[in-house]
């Protein structure tokens, strides 16, 4: 997405400010900066580090982490003045994982609670296993990658967080609106991500897979609605 229309969806959709944080770039965290003309609105820069254990965001960093260890990447970022931020802990990790995560890695400074691309299950399991850590200030990010994502989900703040120690201060006090999407919109935004990502990657023999079963698993997914409702 364009960062003018990223920042412009974002204001429709009554929010103050976002993080962008693509995959292993800042390019588009500073081309959002460069774009924001707005100075009732924040644009958070950051990143999101594919590592050798999982995804770790990088919020307030505008040069590229170039760290691929879990542990580096942690440091880097810290380094460069920027946050720890770990999203969809769940999802990448599993509940008992995640627990072992949070006692390795005491450097990692702000949690994803919930992510926009949780299902209700893993929002049960996020719940318990915050409870459980007592993870203090958990936040929410949408995971937006297209247009109708964006504002899904909304982490709300007593006031505007320009600079990291600001932000760790309010996540204290956090408000989090976030439910689980419906199933089958959730499913179509996955899938369509896959296709994307094989599409932009030159990857056009699993593209066209994708492409095959996509009628095949958009019926059954209907079906399992229609049965689940009748019931």
């Amino acid at each position: 997405m364009p960062p003018r229309f990223v920042i412009e969806t974002a204001r429709r959709r009554g929010l103050n400010g976002i993080a962008v944080t693509d995959h292993d770039t800042v390019a588009g965290a500073l081309a959002t900066l460069a774009a924001n003309r707005h100075s009732d609105f924040l644009v958070i820069p950051g990143i999101e580090v594919k590592s050798d254990l999982g995804d770790v965001i990088g919020l307030y960093v505008e040069r590229q982490i170039q760290s691929r260890r879990f542990a580096d990447v942690i440091q880097e970022i810290h380094d460069s003045g920027g946050i720890v931020y770990l999203p969809h802990p769940i999802r990448t990790f599993g509940s008992e994982r995640t627990k072992r995560i949070h006692a390795d890695y005491p450097g990692i400074d702000l949690w994803e609670m919930y992510n926009g691309r949780y299902d209700a299950a893993e929002f049960g399991q996020s719940r318990e296993v915050f409870d459980a850590l007592r993870i203090v200030g958990p936040l929410c990010g949408s995971d937006a990658h297209f247009p109708w994502d964006i504002g899904v989900l909304r982490t709300v703040l007593a006031g505007a967080p320009r600079d990291p120690q600001t932000l760790l201060a309010l996540s204290r006090h956090a408000e989090l609106m976030a439910r689980p999407r419906d199933e089958f919109s959730l499913s179509a935004g996955i899938t369509l991500g896959a296709m994307t990502k094989a599409f932009k990657q030159g990857d056009y023999v699993k593209l066209g897979r994708r492409l095959a079963v996509l009628p095949w698993k958009t019926l059954k997914k209907s079906a399992r609605l229609v049965f689940d409702r009748s019931r």
